[in-house]
């Protein structure tokens, strides 16, 4: 048999249509990163606090080995529509921001712009020195500093914790402290608030901020001193109401009225005799009427009821009644 024989064009062929071909080189990548989107802050007391996170990928969906350097500026807003050129050429850098897990963080002193409305941008470059484009931009109005409330009270009440405060302002946050740390609880107009969530036998820790509207992001004063309490079920049911006392055979009869309380346990019967004070008759009892089988007849005595909770805690007596034994 003859050696078979390929010929130089059908050998050329064979390798191009191999799958050992790769094709023509890919130019090289440019490795500029994804603009960031998120860039926030608000003014908190005498700083301003920006966020935002730093892009992990490049615009051709990369992955950045290293985390790109970051370029974050400041500066007035110009007049009449927004001109980037004019902004960056009256703009100046800020400090590196705090990076941790790609989350940026930068305080900064807001004394220098009180009164100013304020431009904020960022963007990245990436590890062959190519800019991001710029971040969305970020206004804020910065005020002079707003004052803290203060003389913050906590008051325990049968509603829940009644918080009550002193100082400048319209607005105000308040806080809750929680086993997660601290969390806001409500925004209001005046200078108190009912927190109705509040759990009877726990300790629960409140703080105030003050709120001043400057457009999008209001700025706020820096927290109160914390006020902090033990709510404690240290209330009584309300007097009974609707006692009435009338001569029975033998006997003094009382009735009154139910009290309505969720924890409410049992009545003590107070009475007196002519013009002396009032004093327990019996034990307490759960029912609304009672019998006087001890009054002596002829005798001018006094008839009142108190209202016992689960807790022990005693309303004061109901306004007393008069009857002559009979």
């Amino acid at each position: 048999m003859r050696n078979p024989r390929i010929a130089p064009a059908a050998f050329a062929a064979a390798l191009l249509c191999g799958c050992g071909y790769t094709g023509d080189p890919l130019p090289p990548a440019l490795m500029i990163p994804q603009r960031v989107e998120d860039l926030r802050g608000r003014q908190r007391g005498g700083e301003l606090a920006l966020e935002f996170t730093v892009p992990r990928k490049t615009t051709e969906d990369l992955l950045l080995k290293t985390p790109p350097a970051v370029e974050l500026r400041a500066g007035p807003a110009t007049g009449g529509p927004f001109d980037m050129n004019a902004w960056l050429a009256g703009s100046r850098r800020l400090p590196e921001p705090l990076i941790q897990n790609g989350a940026a963080r930068l305080r900064i002193p807001a004394g220098e712009w009180a009164g100013q409305e304020v431009v904020f941008a960022v963007r990245t470059i990436g590890p062959r020195g190519k800019p991001s484009a710029w971040s969305n931009l970020l206004v804020l109005r910065v005020v002079e500093a707003p004052e803290p409330p203060r003389a913050l009270r906590a008051e325990g009440t049968p509603e829940g914790v009644l918080l009550s405060w002193e100082g400048a302002g319209s607005r105000w946050r308040v806080y809750r402290r929680s086993g997660d740390g601290w969390a806001q609880a409500a925004e209001v107009e005046q200078r108190q608030w009912l927190d109705r969530e509040a759990e009877q036998g726990q300790t629960h820790e409140y703080a105030v901020e003050q709120v001043v509207e400057t457009g999008a992001a209001p700025a706020s004063s820096e927290p109160s001193p914390a006020a902090r309490i033990d709510y404690a079920d240290r209330f009584p049911p309300a007097p009974p109401t609707g006692l009435r006392v009338l001569a029975g055979t033998g006997s003094v009869e009382l009735n009154w009225d139910r009290n309505t309380e969720p924890d409410f346990r049992a009545y003590q019967v107070w009475r007196a005799e002519g013009d002396q004070p009032l004093q327990r008759l019996g034990p307490p009892e759960g029912s609304s009427s009672f019998a006087d089988r001890t009054a002596a007849p002829g005798k001018r005595y006094r008839y009142a009821v108190s209202a016992i909770d689960e807790k022990g805690n005693e309303s004061r007596p109901c306004e007393p009644v008069e009857i002559v034994a009979p």
